[in-house]
């Protein structure tokens, strides 16, 4: 595997990272276990990606190697990966590179770039995406990238070109296809042909998410759709976003929810609601907690002192200052109840009582266990 490395250069000729001397046509290899970050010898794929992590300021060599045994590649998007064996090939000649104060990583194949107290963006061959340098520019976020000149906001495509002749007070990053805009104190949306999506100007606003937008009017709130129409004939003393097809809302000091045609669902109005996640949500009453799913149901009978989230199939529910696990039936999991718990995990959960650990699994059986990293040592 080709990549590229930096290496801080040395007095006596010879290079270095992290401590390490190298030389050019020599093979080095790594005796142990390679982490990322952390140990063996790390690379980029492209020449560019390098600049996220060793200054292109002339004081730096940069060099083509050739990786090989074991590799891990970053789960990020900065080209990073870590060998176990590395042969330096040559230094790259970068006097016909263009050199830049600073650069970060790669982001939808772009990079950001700084020089002269100026920002632009590179593509992965290097070169420049716009012919304007910003007084401060954003990663690309589904194709298109916040700028920043003379205090106000504008967006540029993958060809640096403008995306509006306007610029803005204040800009967010383009989701569901619009970008939410603030001018003057008030809030709109542009789409991607550069043009507002309402002719109303709203007193606050939210991004797209799920297809819908909040927004804000003479104290109240509602739901605008990508065609900018209102959701719904009521407006709302607060809203939120749609999740699993449902919107929280406030009608005076109570909580329910919505659908997508803007209808409050016939179910009730709670002291506290949350957001539906897999199909169910929590809702509270006289500081006691339930779920229920899509179609307004509970699931169980008893009223818990908290409950949370279903995650893997089960939520923690809390009565008494114990703890337990409920399946999407409404059964418990056990007859035993916990002094601490966390997350289930279907490959079996931790769970803690009279402050020693035991293992539980989907079948509800208990095996105490001994967690090695809470072993006390003599050591010092």
């Amino acid at each position: 595997m080709i990549g590229y490395k930096g290496f801080n250069r040395n007095n006596d000729g010879t290079m270095s990272c992290r401590d390490f001397t190298y030389e050019v046509g020599k093979t080095y290899k790594y005796d142990g276990e390679i982490e990322l970050c952390a140990s063996g010898f790390h690379a980029c794929h492209e020449l560019h990606q390098t600049w996220y992590f060793y200054p292109n300021d002339g004081n730096t060599a940069f060099c083509e190697v050739e990786c090989g045994g074991e590799v891990i590649e970053s789960d990020d998007d900065d080209g990073k990966f870590v060998c176990s064996e590395i042969t330096i090939l040559h230094e790259v000649d970068m006097s016909g590179v263009e050199v830049f104060g600073e650069a970060w990583g790669f982001r939808e194949g772009y990079a950001l770039v700084f020089k002269g107290g100026k920002y632009n963006h590179i593509s992965t061959d290097g070169k420049l995406v716009s012919e304007v340098w910003w007084d401060y520019a954003y990663n690309f976020h589904n194709g298109y990238a916040l700028v920043w000149k003379d205090y106000k906001y504008n967006y540029i495509d993958t060809d640096g070109k403008l995306l509006s002749n306007d610029w803005w007070d204040d800009a967010w990053n383009f989701s569901d296809g619009y970008a939410m805009v603030q001018k003057d104190g008030k809030y709109n949306h542009i789409g991607t042909d550069g043009k507002l999506l309402s002719k109303k100007w709203w007193d606050d606003a939210w991004s797209f998410y799920d297809g819908y937008a909040v927004v804000k009017k003479d104290g109240k709130w509602n739901h605008i759709n990508t065609d900018g129409n209102l959701l719904s004939d009521e407006w709302w003393d607060y809203a939120c976003d749609f999740n699993d097809g449902y919107a929280l809302i406030r009608k005076g000091d109570k909580w329910g929810y919505i659908n997508t045609d803007g209808k409050l669902m016939p179910w009730g109005l709670w002291d506290i609601a949350n957001y539906f996640h897999n199909g169910y949500a929590s809702v509270c009453e006289v500081d006691k907690m339930k779920h229920i799913d899509t179609n307004g149901e509970f699931l169980y009978e008893e009223w818990y002192d908290y409950v949370c989230d279903f995650n893997n199939g089960y939520a923690i529910v809390n009565k008494d200052k114990k703890f337990n696990y409920i399946d999407t039936d409404g059964k418990l999991l056990s007859t035993e109840w916990w002094d601490d718990v966390e997350n289930f995990n279907p490959n079996g959960t931790i769970v803690i009582k009279e402050k020693k650990p035991y293992k539980i699994d989907a079948n509800g059986n208990v095996t105490e266990i001994e967690i090695p990293w809470k072993k006390q040592s003599n050591k010092l």
